[in-house]
C-alpha cells in the first residue's frame, strides 16, 4: 500500500508544479509560484490560478501570475487556518468562489464479485446504449467508439449486466499528468438501478484490473458529492486531502 500512497502523492506534486514537494518532509504551510497554474491542464476547461492541498498539517499552496498579485494577503491570514477558513479567505481576497473537492487514496483491495464483467469490444453496442441512457442530452456521439475500444484495451471498462442490459459502468476520465501510471476511476449507473450495490462491485473490480496491468487507482469527488464519497469508502480508499482551488 506504501506504493500507492506514493505514487498518489506523486500525482498530486505534479499538479502543484514541484516534483514530489509531498513526499517531502515538512509541517505547515509551504508557498509554491508555479506555471502549471496559468495553463488549463488536459480535460480541463480553465486553469486554476490558486491550488490549495491541505493534508493535515502539511499545506501546500500553488498560485500562478492572476493569483501573485495578493498572495502575500492570503499568506498573512492562513496561519492556522482551517479549510473553511481558508475558503472564506480567498472569497475575501479574491472575490471568487473556491471549489472544493476531496482526494482519494487506496487503501484496501477487495476481491471481485462474479456478477461483474469486464467489457470487450463486441460489448460496443450494449455500451453505447447505456451511454446514451446516461446522457439523454449529450449530442453527436460520433466519438463514442473510439472512447470506448480505448477503455477496453486499457481493461478499464467493467460493468454489470440485468439480463443482457448493461445497468453499471466504469469509465476513464483524461489524466492531466502521470497517465501512464496513475488513473481516475469514473463511474455511471442506471438510475432505476441505482442503491443496489452494482457500483461498488464494479468499482472494485476495476480497481483489481488497473493493478494488474500497472496503474494505481485514483479517487477524486467534490465535497457536496456524498455518494461518491461513500462509494470510494466502499471501493477501499481513504481520505488523503482536501484540495481548494480558484480560477480568476
Amino acid at each position: 500500500m506504501k506504493d500507492y500512497r506514493k505514487t498518489t502523492l506523486e500525482y498530486y506534486s505534479k499538479w502543484l508544479g514541484q516534483a514530489e514537494i509531498l513526499i517531502q518532509d515538512f509541517d505547515g504551510v509551504r508557498y509554491l509560484y508555479a506555471k502549471e497554474r496559468n495553463e488549463v491542464p488536459y480535460g480541463y476547461g480553465c486553469a486554476f490560478d490558486i491550488y490549495i492541498f491541505v493534508m493535515g498539517n502539511n499545506v501546500v499552496v500553488s498560485y500562478g501570475d492572476k493569483a501573485k498579485e495578493k498572495i502575500n494577503e492570503l499568506q498573512n491570514g492562513m496561519a492556522g487556518s482551517s479549510v473553511e477558513e481558508i475558503k472564506l479567505l480567498i472569497r475575501e481576497i479574491y472575490e471568487k468562489k473556491p471549489k472544493h473537492n476531496v482526494k482519494y487514496v487506496l487503501h484496501e483491495i477487495f476481491t471481485a464479485d462474479e456478477s461483474v464483467k469486464v467489457l470487450t469490444y463486441e460489448d460496443y453496442e450494449k455500451y453505447e446504449e447505456f451511454f446514451q441512457k446516461c446522457n439523454p442530452k449529450g449530442g453527436s456521439f460520433g466519438w463514442l467508439r473510439e472512447y470506448f475500444e480505448e477503455m477496453v484495451q486499457a481493461h478499464m471498462c467493467v460493468g454489470v449486466f440485468d439480463k443482457e442490459v448493461l445497468v453499471s459502468c466504469t469509465d476513464a476520465p483524461g489524466m492531466a499528468y502521470m497517465p501512464d501510471k496513475v488513473q481516475e476511476i469514473g463511474i455511471n449507473t442506471l438510475p432505476e438501478y441505482r442503491g443496489r450495490g452494482y457500483a461498488a462491485k464494479v468499482c472494485r473490480k476495476c480497481v483489481l484490473e488497473m493493478i494488474e496491468n500497472g496503474k494505481i487507482p485514483q479517487w477524486s469527488t467534490s465535497v457536496e458529492n456524498m455518494a461518491s464519497q461513500k462509494l470510494a469508502e466502499k471501493t477501499g480508499f481513504v481520505k488523503l486531502a482536501d484540495v481548494i482551488t480558484v480560477t480568476l
